[in-house]
């Protein structure tokens, strides 16, 4: 088992899980917060752009499942991991205070209202149940990845996952955008959808990126080099 090949497929792995369940997590704010209609679509885009980030998070501390010191414990270990990985960054935010408002013309919350209930609502539903999932994912692909010989296919169907994720990625603000009304006046609302589209953007192309270059080195003809004694003709 090549460990480099398993980190990277469990990278690109993470990321394609990570751009699914935190995009579910955005559609759940966007059908929640009550924002403008126009605006509708925003809390998807962030939401699947930052599942880029938790996912990658997630899937380095799945990795942890395949160092030496795991051999006994390789699940438990890669789940944790995954888990932390994947929270990490949400769970210091909450402790830190009321994240923005999804709503332009609201105020900040106070921290009086925020601590204790009403973080550890949004800690539990928006930032733990979604690092579940991406863990147990991960720790599924960590399962697979242990087996001897290598199951080379796993390489191909991760990186056509991220690929695949990249595009949907992409094509999010077209997709999402086209089933909301058109923006109409101005203010920080109007600016909103173009700035959550430029960072779906920004993510999707290095997904897609590194999903196709590594489906590319993959098919590409291996030459094999002749070895000291071999008789060429």
């Amino acid at each position: 088992m090549t460990t480099g090949r398993c980190v990277r497929d469990l990278l690109a792995a993470g990321i394609a899980i990570g751009i699914l369940i935190w995009g579910a997590v955005g559609a759940w704010t966007a059908a929640t917060v009550g924002n403008y209609p126009w605006n509708a679509w925003v809390p998807i885009a962030y939401g699947a752009g930052k599942g880029v980030f938790l996912g990658l998070l997630a899937g380095l501390g799945a990795a942890t499942g395949l160092t030496r010191w795991a051999r006994r414990t390789p699940k438990s270990i890669a789940f944790v991991g995954a888990l932390v990985g994947g929270s990490i960054l949400g769970t210091i935010k909450d402790f830190n205070g009321p994240p923005a408002p999804m709503v332009y013309f609201m105020p900040p919350m106070p921290d009086e209202r925020w601590y204790w209930s009403t973080m550890l609502t949004h800690w539990s539903g928006k930032i733990m149940v979604p690092a579940v999932v991406c863990a147990v994912g991960l720790v599924m692909l960590v399962g697979r990845l242990i087996r001897e010989p290598y199951p080379a296919r796993l390489s191909l169907g991760t990186n056509l996952m991220l690929a695949l994720a990249g595009v949907g990625l992409l094509i999010l603000p077209e997709i999402a955008s086209s089933f909301v009304p058109e923006v109409q006046g101005n203010g920080q609302h109007v600016n909103e959808g173009v700035i959550a589209a430029f960072y779906c953007w920004a993510v999707a192309i290095p997904a897609i990126t590194v999903g196709a270059w590594r489906l590319l080195r993959r098919s590409a003809p291996i030459s094999v080099l002749p070895r000291e004694g071999d008789v060429l003709r």
